[in-house]
């Protein structure tokens, strides 16, 4: 699975790559850095591989110098760098289906030819972000596995439905050798997890997770084997990875989305009273599509920061993937730098590009000119999978958005699918109607308003009135099964789910900020009465609405 020999690594170079992203960075005590990302095949899915580039400077970085990758109906992906209190670099990946941590480790990362150790096994789950040391000594590594709505059609045969999904932390005690599976957080509305562990200054380990509104919070007091309710921690962020890291100074560092219109605004910010302010930012890339921050501190003070812009991943052709930047980039800074909100140290610098794709060496091997199936042989090819959801995979394939979905039938479509969905044995020739009825809607790239936020943005504003799903489709004049499967893959939650926590986060302002009755609220935020909204809110926040404004007051 890991591969070092210099000529096999050749079809791993940028020539060969049609996208790459979510970059993780290390930095050696002889000042050689290196960064990974993935790639492989023309999205994340099957065939994806993890590489590491390397640098003596801080420009001029090398083609992949290892590259872990499992041959196969498999994926290696999502790789994090790190160097460990004993100055070795790790370099760890996840292979999926599986769900497997693996991570190799080279003792002597400042040596002229490299040598890793074998790879081995971690933990069950996907690692996305650096270990935290804590103060006592042991290494926790934050593995999450992800919910198992997310990606199952990645995941099987190996999704266990019984494992129970969550942001877990793993401890070791031994520098590596063992590892001991901790607690883990279940976060109401997280998407991906990417969770990280900081320790507070109290000894409270806080985790911050990835979730559908921005950063959500927990805490464990008993050093990882528990963990508290998530809520929301207000850090905001678009739905993607933030980084957290405890500097030498005693101040954090958190690396977020500020002032976002998706993911811009890509900015280092510091915090002086253990994450509850920061005062302190320095944008680092207003851009758009700038994303996935990794960093490290070295001991001279400085501040390394990547992230990637314009992956070209999931595109439908080789022209539309050229059209992105597709780089990974890095930034230099030190905390007077955030202070000041701009870079007045010597040898500082942003928005340096490490590594930037060009055109493929050989177009004529067009990863995208593959022979498209027609429409009954993509049914029966979808009739195959017994297991998966099959109208899904049919939206995955021809996306209806709203720019076109006011040609699709949407009555029909729904009818279509309805009996489809009811029928005893799968019927392949109402499949590949349903195909053809989708498929009719024109190609249209983009569309001037995205549908996810005009459906917030009706429930928002209809936050108190009833309202089913089958009305919010009609009003949006787009079929059922198409509206509830977008709006689930995007957010993580069903609609209903997404209005209910809506009203519960109005009704807790509600009860901080105004002297308004529980009748009143409940009225005001959607309930349909005082008592039922009592009964829903204790649910959810395990104390009473009352209880929850004599807490909040005090």
């Amino acid at each position: 699975m890991l591969i070092t020999d210099a000529a096999k690594l050749k079809k791993y170079f940028s020539p060969h790559r049609v996208w790459q992203g979510i970059p993780g960075i290390a930095r050696t005590k002889g000042g050689r850095t290196f960064i990974s990302f993935y790639s492989g095949n023309v999205k994340e899915t099957y065939g994806n591989f993890a590489a590491v580039l390397q640098s003596d400077s801080d420009t001029n970085f090398s083609e992949p110098v290892v590259v872990a990758e499992k041959q196969g109906k498999f994926r290696c992906f999502d790789p994090v760098l790190w160097i460990d209190p004993l100055d070795r670099l790790w370099f760890i990946w996840n292979v999926m289906p599986g769900e497997e941590v693996f991570a190799a480790i080279c003792d002597n990362p400042d040596a002229d030819e490299l040598q890793w150790g074998e790879e081995f096994y971690i933990g069950r789950g996907i690692m996305m972000n650096k270990p935290v040391v804590l103060t006592s000594g042991e290494w926790l590594f934050p593995i999450a596995y992800w919910r198992h709505d997310i990606a199952p059609e990645l995941r099987k045969p190996a999704l266990d439905f019984n494992y129970p999904a969550g942001s877990y932390a793993y401890k070791t005690t031994d520098n590596g050798k063992n590892f001991i599976k901790l607690g883990y957080a279940d976060i109401r509305d997280r998407s991906f997890d990417e969770h990280m562990i900081t320790e507070l200054n109290n000894g409270v380990l806080m985790m911050l997770v990835r979730t559908v509104y921005g950063i959500a919070v927990s805490y464990s007091y008993d050093r990882g084997k528990n963990w508290s309710r998530g809520e929301d921690s207000k850090l905001g962020g678009p739905c993607s990875r933030f980084f957290i890291y405890r500097l030498r100074s005693g101040r954090l560092l958190l690396i977020n989305h500020v002032n976002f219109k998706g993911r811009n605004n890509l900015t280092a910010l510091l915090s002086e009273d253990d994450g509850k302010t920061f005062p302190y930012s320095l944008l680092l890339d207003e851009r758009n599509q700038v994303s996935y921050p990794d960093a490290i501190e070295c001991d001279d003070g400085y501040i390394y920061i990547v992230y990637d812009r314009e992956r070209g991943g999931f595109k439908s052709s080789l022209q539309e993937a050229y059209a992105d930047a597709r780089e990974i980039l890095t930034a230099k800074i030190t905390e007077q730098d955030i202070i000041n909100g701009s870079l007045t140290t010597d040898g500082s610098f942003l928005k340096n590009v490490v590594c930037k794709l060009d055109r493929l060496a050989d177009e004529e091997a067009d990863p995208y000119q593959e022979k498209p199936l027609g429409d009954s042989e993509f049914a029966e090819q979808l009739l195959q999978d017994k297991e998966g959801n099959i109208i899904g995979q049919v939206f995955e394939r021809y996306s209806v958005n709203c720019a076109n979905a006011c040609h699709v039938d949407a009555k029909k479509l729904d009818t279509l699918i309805r009996r489809f969905k009811e029928s005893d044995s799968k019927d392949a020739e109402l499949l590949t109607e349903i195909i053809r009825t989708i498929r009719s809607a024109p190609e249209q790239k983009t569309a001037s308003t995205p549908i996810i936020e005009k459906i917030k943005s009706y429930i928002e504003q209809n936050l108190a009135e009833e309202f089913s799903v089958a009305d919010l489709a009609e009003h949006m004049q787009i079929s059922l099964y198409y509206l509830t499967h977008l709006f689930k893959s995007v957010t993580g939650a069903t609609i209903i789910e997404y209005r209910n926590e809506l009203r519960l986060t109005k009704a807790k302002l509600l009860l901080i900020e105004t002297t308004d009755s529980i009748g009143e609220i409940a009225q005001k935020t959607g309930f349909c009465s005082a008592a039922y909204f009592a009964e829903v809110f204790a649910r959810s926040e395990k104390i009473s609405p009352s209880e929850y404004r004599n807490y909040h007051k005090k």
